[in-house]
Order: structure tokens, then C-alpha cells, then sequence
């Protein structure tokens, strides 16, 4: 399997866990020792922490939240390590009702033991072009 296959597996079975709002799950997908940053930069150090920051937003805001991915790239960079750039469209935030909100996830997966694992994670709003104020580059 090349990398691009193995980094849509990942990134479906995160999609997967998500939309069933199932941690245990989503957590699996994660190396014991895997960093993940949210796109609000809360650093999530090991799969506990990233099982436990999910589950309590999927508990209230995300409650019936639905997410798509697209693997937009994916290479290896290492033996036995994949770096991929993933779309994701996530809709039923509560707190955004009726909004889309579109981010790019960045995957490391790295295989130990012969299991195929994120071990970070880096998810990035991105904001339509009258929303990036100060913080754009022209």
C-alpha cells in the first residue's frame, strides 16, 4: 500500500470515529506518546489528553457534529513515516449553527510494530479571505 492510501485509511477512520463521536475510537488511531494541536492551539500530549479534549467537546458542541476529510497529499518522508495534508469539512458545530467550517489537518504516521498510527497532529482553520484581518500576508 503506498502512502496516499495508507494516509486515507487514517484520515477515514478519524472521519469515521468522529461522526459516530465514538473517543475510544478516534483515540486508537493516535501513538501512545502522539501530540495533537486543535486549530484554537490547545496541545494535546498523548492519547489520553487527545481522547479526553475530544470527548468533552463531542459531549456539548459537537454533539451532532459531522466531518468529511480528503486527502489532499501524502509522502513518505522516512522509512516507516508518512507525512499527509488532509481537507476537512466539519458542519453541526452548536455554536456555529448552519456553518461550514473548513480546515487543513496535518498528519504524521508513523508504523510501529507494524501498526500504521498518527503520532501528531496539527489541525489549521481556514478562514474565508474577509475573515483573515491583520493576520493576512498580500
Amino acid at each position: 500500500m503506498d502512502a496516499a492510501q495508507l494516509a486515507g485509511e487514517v484520515a477515514d477512520g478519524f472521519a469515521e470515529a468522529w461522526n459516530r463521536h465514538d473517543m475510544a475510537a478516534l483515540g486508537q488511531l493516535f501513538h501512545d506518546d502522539a501530540d495533537f494541536v486543535n486549530v484554537v492551539g490547545l496541545q494535546m500530549r498523548g492519547r489520553e489528553s487527545i481522547q479526553h479534549h475530544h470527548g468533552a467537546i463531542h459531549a456539548s458542541a459537537y454533539k451532532n457534529s459531522t466531518l468529511r476529510v480528503v486527502v489532499e497529499d501524502a509522502r513518505g518522508i522516512a522509512p516507516n513515516v508518512i507525512i499527509a495534508h488532509v481537507h476537512t469539512q466539519l458542519e453541526g458545530d452548536a455554536r456555529a449553527p448552519g456553518q461550514t467550517r473548513n480546515s487543513l489537518l496535518t498528519l504524521v504516521i508513523e508504523r510501529r510494530a507494524d501498526e500504521w498510527r498518527i503520532v501528531a497532529g496539527q489541525n489549521t482553520a481556514i478562514l474565508p479571505a474577509g475573515q483573515l484581518g491583520a493576520a493576512s500576508i498580500r
